[in-house]
């Protein structure tokens, strides 16, 4: 329980707030107000402009997301032992807020398009600098590019880009920014077989040294010889919270959308509820019953993961460590080949695909165009911190954030309107 100790420290040059509310329930305040939080409302969750407006966006389920953490840091902190409870007499509100304050943000960073967006961006890069190479870049650097992550876009939101004339940005609380940090590793530190912290990356180099030194007041334990760290353990419950979510929710948005039929989530939500649902559950009508099958299926889930979490040493997902382990399994199997696969969703990310790589096309060839190019400086004029950037890492990563930070809707739009613009 060493980590509990870590859990009220405040950054550098952080005042803790004098009206009443707990410095975690600022954090989600100073969240939920950023712009950044505010463009997911028309960012691709799964279905990338969605025909529906009862199909999920990134902002509700990031919203679900942070209700589910909120209730995994309270139950949590409840089956805690009595003397550490004792010593923390607010740990239950806290570990729930801090929980929720990291969820709100945990998708903060992803591109237009969702996945399908991320994967452009490392495609294009992949293409570009297999034409030339890695220029100025060092091996790292190179490697935030052809491996561009929306979770260490997140943590250099959340740190640099979001309330940009503080150092260290937001300012966030250690705790919630340990939380946030699945993957507290460099780019060229993922991929240790057998340990989830490392299959992907939570910060980008231009972020390294602050990572380093929050994970050294978090108390982290490093991996030797790389820009890698164990997860700080509430980052388990963040990616709990999210894989309850999607688990469900997807299934719960392919019956709305007519893909899954209710008898087959019925089916495979009735082992994680573990109950009779009663003589009203039958009286009640198919939207009543798929909304109660949705309530209930995230209760239970959110019980086994609050057991496996403080019963078990974590190295994997706080869901694989529970009985209903294969039933999520199937759950995503389903939502995977009948609701991602659907033509009108594949369509619509190939779009996805097109408009971001016009951009890239644009405005990393306008960096590269000749000095002078009329059009070129143009182009650079609408990136933000462009002017400010002094080497083409720092040039490349303030094009990577002014294109990530695009809404669907935005993106498609800039890429009309630059149809016409030849370089």
């Amino acid at each position: 329980m060493d980590w509990i100790e870590t859990l009220l420290s405040c950054p550098p040059n952080r005042r803790p707030p004098g009206d009443g509310r707990s410095p975690f329930q600022q954090d989600a305040d100073r969240i939920v107000f950023s712009s950044a939080f505010r463009r997911l409302q028309n960012k691709t969750q799964v279905h990338p402009l969605p025909h529906t407006d009862f199909v999920r966006t990134r902002l509700t389920h990031s919203m679900e997301v942070a209700s589910v953490g909120r209730s995994l840091g309270g139950q949590v902190a409840r089956r805690l032992p009595d003397d550490v409870l004792k010593a923390h007499p607010h740990l239950a509100a806290d570990l729930g807020d801090i929980v929720a304050a990291a969820c709100l943000a945990h998708d903060i960073g992803n591109p237009p398009f969702g996945h399908t967006g991320e994967q452009a961006m490392q495609h294009w890069f992949a293409d570009f600098f297999g034409r030339r190479g890695g220029d100025e870049l060092s091996d790292a650097e190179l490697e935030d590019f052809l491996r561009f992550e929306g979770n260490a876009q997140g943590f250099r939101i959340l740190t640099r880009l979001q309330m940009d004339r503080n150092e260290g940005g937001m300012r966030l609380m250690d705790a919630t920014l340990g939380a946030f940090t699945k993957y507290p590793c460099a780019s060229d530190a993922r991929q240790k077989p057998g340990y989830s912290g490392r299959k992907k990356h939570g910060f980008m180099q231009a972020e390294a040294e602050l990572f380093a030194a929050l994970a050294a007041r978090l108390r982290l334990e490093p991996f030797a010889g790389v820009q890698a760290w164990r997860r700080y353990p509430l980052a388990y419950l963040v990616e709990a919270a999210d894989d309850i979510c999607y688990s469900i929710i997807d299934v719960e948005d392919g019956v709305k959308l007519g893909r899954i039929g209710f008898s087959e989530a019925e089916e495979l939500f009735l082992p994680i509820i573990g109950a009779d649902l009663g003589e009203r559950y039958k009286q009640r009508n198919a939207d009543e019953k798929l909304s109660t099958l949705r309530s209930r299926a995230i209760g239970g889930l959110i019980d086994a993961c609050c057991a496996a979490f403080v019963a078990t040493p974590m190295e994997a997902a706080v869901v694989d460590a529970t009985p209903h382990r294969e039933t999520v399994k199937k759950l995503k199997t389903l939502a995977a080949e009948r609701v991602y696969r659907w033509e009108r969703t594949v369509t619509k990310e190939l779009e996805g695909i097109a408009v971001i790589r016009r951009l890239l096309d644009l405005f990393v060839g306008a960096l590269d165009a000749r000095p002078g190019h009329v059009t070129a400086e143009r182009l650079l004029d609408l990136v933000p911190h462009f002017r400010s950037a002094t080497t083409r890492y720092q040039r490349l990563l303030s094009i990577t954030d002014y294109i990530s930070g695009m809404t669907d809707r935005y993106a498609i739009e800039m890429q009309q309107q630059l149809r016409d613009i030849s370089l």
